[in-house]
């Protein structure tokens, strides 16, 4: 198994989150990306009213892009040892 933890921030107060997985031994890091981006949209999402502004749209597209992206850019994995996963599992 691989044991990664993922660490990652919607780029405001409140929104970091941290979550520990275990993968099959033959996960590809390209699979493990992905995975990260997947979590990092999704943190993205539930917070993105934050800057939008409650029950609004998006006034422009390119900001909504922005956000996005540096959302992608405030996420990261690393790989973690089995004792590690183990005394974090379920973050």
């Amino acid at each position: 198994m691989k044991y990664i933890r993922f660490i990652g921030s919607a780029g405001y107060a409140g929104t970091d989150y941290e979550e520990y997985v275990a993968f099959p031994d033959d996960v590809t890091e390209e699979e493990i990306d992905e995975y990260s981006y997947e979590q990092a949209a999704e943190n993205a999402e539930t917070f993105e009213y934050v800057v939008r502004g409650l029950g609004e749209e998006w006034e422009d597209e390119d900001d909504r892009t922005t956000y996005y992206d540096n959302a992608m850019d405030y996420c990261y994995w690393e790989e973690v040892t089995k004792e590690e996963y183990e005394e974090n599992e379920g973050i």
